[in-house]
């Protein structure tokens, strides 16, 4: 096993720089999370809203580009809040004399929603309702019976409600439209392939833009469509140039292996028109995506032409997201985290109640956000949030020593807030690699400077919380290293198996688009895998599943990327892509050795796919 501490300094940094590098629109998602922040922490000092900071900690976690998204998860966490808060009056009274009951609700309620984060596509905002039932049962101790409903209750649904009330406005004030975002995806898609032909090899922008896939660009599209944000002709041109323009990257992409290095300025010029175009919110014409001296059967050209059509080269499928994982009720996996992740928050609680340190209330936080399904996966976010943690805090112990003596007002801490939240927006806005460090940044921060109405100078409870994140990181880690610890190799592995699924799939396919559709899909699953393959680097070498290797399993994934980029070009026929699926699944260290459920996939791939 590779140890992350053994790589190259010189790799980590570059990789580190990578992810903190502007790129198109993170400037701009970094300071309106940090202005809704800031707004939001006005409005709860103003009204005396407490435990600003974990209300503010979900604008970070929820907040996108996407100004629809964002409204309809608004308006839809402050419902569910609101059901929440009004189901847990009878569970109060029945908890209220008896701590038994209370921690058996407590860890009831956890298990079933962490079970639904896992299982169903509702993911991390069940496991925030299931903290928000468990934070909210915690409470009954401290405060009198009588007072839960009219205080605590009511209380914590305004939690929620200030902070994506805000967002909510935001967004529908100044958040970008949903095709305008597409729109600029297009064009960003385009210029990438036209660096392609310009330069003749590929740039790293390529593979982030194939992984990304269709899939939330086509569901954007069609609620533009229902909810009528759009004219008819532009959202019917948009959702058949979402397709049209990832067969362009293909083609391009395909173009640029076979070329091995050679330019092809037609193809570039006739890129850049259109994406010129297209950013300029046209519809190309047919003039645009025309080469003088190029073949009359050349195929980027011929694909291109599509995109000066009305419908942009044809209406994809657009299939509904899976509400259900197909292997909601088999597979062991979904009941193990939720028992995993409960007991953790479990113990987390029952350690601060005995030792009477109710300061470090947010270790029980810690578990419901920084568990993960691997063992790879859930060390690496504790090491994010370790590492953002401590440089969140250090960012707010400097502010109450130099900047919180001169703060006399609440613009002033606004102005701080907005500064503390925009440094972690903007690492919270990159890669996955790094992104959960930027939350941790802006939490730690927030935490440190916010404890009371107003600017405060308080270290005790800042440290507090803080203790009790590092004490929560370590109860996760102890967990889910100790009780079926799951490798992300062997998650990985399972990923390769979908990948090899929907190949397969995509061979079955008539329609060009369908088949662009699949080939997006098994881009963007096997870029999941590439990041388990990543995260493999922090699990220790008894958790590795024996006959399992990064290096085979790395190496599988690039050769079903290049084989779906073939298939999609048409360069072979869906035989010899069975065939060549089934030879390279059947090569070692693909399969743990004592082959179990969990890579069934695989093996009946390996023995039937020809």
């Amino acid at each position: 096993m590779t140890n992350p501490a053994k790589q190259k300094p010189g790799l980590i940094w570059r990789r580190i720089l990578e992810d903190l590098a502007p790129f198109p629109g993170r400037f701009q998602l970094s300071w309106q999370v940090a202005l809704v922040c800031s707004i939001a922490a006005a409005v709860s000092m103003t009204f005396r809203i407490p435990e600003a900071a974990i209300s503010l900690y979900l604008v970070i976690f929820l907040m996108k580009r996407d100004a629809l998204n964002n409204c309809i998860m608004a308006l839809g966490l402050v419902l569910l809040a609101g059901l929440v808060v009004a189901g847990m009056v009878p569970l109060i009274s029945a908890t209220a004399d008896s701590p038994a009951v209370r921690l058996a609700i407590i860890f009831g309620a956890s298990f079933v929603f962490l079970y639904l984060s896992s299982a169903t596509m509702l993911g991390e905002q069940a496991a925030i309702v299931g903290l928000i039932i468990a934070f909210l049962l915690t409470l009954v101790s401290d405060v009198p019976v009588a007072n839960i409903a009219d205080q605590g209750l009511l209380m914590a649904w305004k939690m929620v409600l200030v902070p994506m009330a805000v967002m909510f406005l935001f967004s529908l004030v100044a958040g970008p439209a949903p095709q305008r975002l597409v729109r600029d995806k297009i064009a960003e898609r385009l210029r990438c392939a036209a660096d392609l032909c310009e330069n003749g090899e590929h740039p790293g922008a390529l593979r982030k833009l194939l992984s990304e896939g269709n899939q939330a660009l086509l569901q954007q599209m069609m609620l533009t469509r229902m909810l009528r944000l759009a004219p008819r002709s532009e959202t019917l041109w948009l959702t058949g140039a979402v397709a049209t323009s990832y067969q362009v990257l293909v083609y391009a992409s395909r173009h640029a292996n076979l070329a091995a290095g050679e330019t092809c300025p037609e193809h570039a010029a006739a890129l850049h028109r259109l994406a010129d175009r297209v950013a300029a919110g046209e519809i190309p014409t047919p003039a645009d995506a025309c080469g003088t001296d190029l073949p009359v059967h050349d195929p980027i050209m011929e694909v291109l032409a599509k995109l000066a059509m009305p419908d942009g080269g044809g209406q994809p499928d657009v299939s509904s997201p899976e509400l259900v994982s197909a292997d909601a009720l088999t597979n062991p996996e979904h009941l193990r985290f939720a028992l995993k992740t409960a007991s953790a928050a479990l113990l987390c609680y029952l350690l601060y109640t005995g030792i009477h340190w109710d300061g470090i209330h947010t270790a029980m936080i810690t578990c419901y956000v920084a568990s993960l399904g691997s063992v790879g996966e859930t060390v690496h976010k504790l090491v994010l949030r370790i590492g953002g943690c401590l440089v969140g805090a250090a960012l707010g112990v400097a502010s109450l020593f130099f900047i919180m003596p001169y703060i006399t007002s609440v613009g002033g801490l606004m102005i701080l807030v907005f500064l503390g939240v925009l440094a972690g927006a903007w690492v919270s806005s990159g890669s996955e690699r790094i992104n959960y460090a930027g939350v941790q940044i802006a939490l730690a921060f927030l935490l440190t400077v916010l404890n009371d109405f107003g600017p405060s100078f308080e270290f005790s409870q800042a440290s507090d919380r803080i203790i009790g994140i590092l004490v929560g990181n370590l109860v996760v880690f102890l967990v889910f290293t100790r009780f079926w610890p799951k490798s992300a190799l062997l998650a990985a592995g399972e990923k390769l198996s979908k990948a090899a699924v929907l190949l397969e799939r995509a061979t079955e396919r008539v329609s060009p688009s369908a088949r662009t559709g699949d080939i997006a899909e098994v881009h963007s699953v096997l870029a999941e895998a590439d990041r388990l393959i990543e995260t493999a680097v922090f699990e220790t070498a008894h958790v590795h599943p024996r006959g399992m290797d990064r290096t085979s399993l790395r190496a599988a994934v690039e050769e079903l990327r290049h084989l779906a980029i073939e298939l999609a070009c048409g360069e072979v026929s869906p035989n010899q892509t069975r065939s060549s699926l089934a030879e390279t699944l059947a090569k070692p260290g693909l399969l743990p050795a004592s082959s179990d459920s969990s890579s069934h996939d695989i093996a009946t791939l390996c023995r039937g796919g020809a």
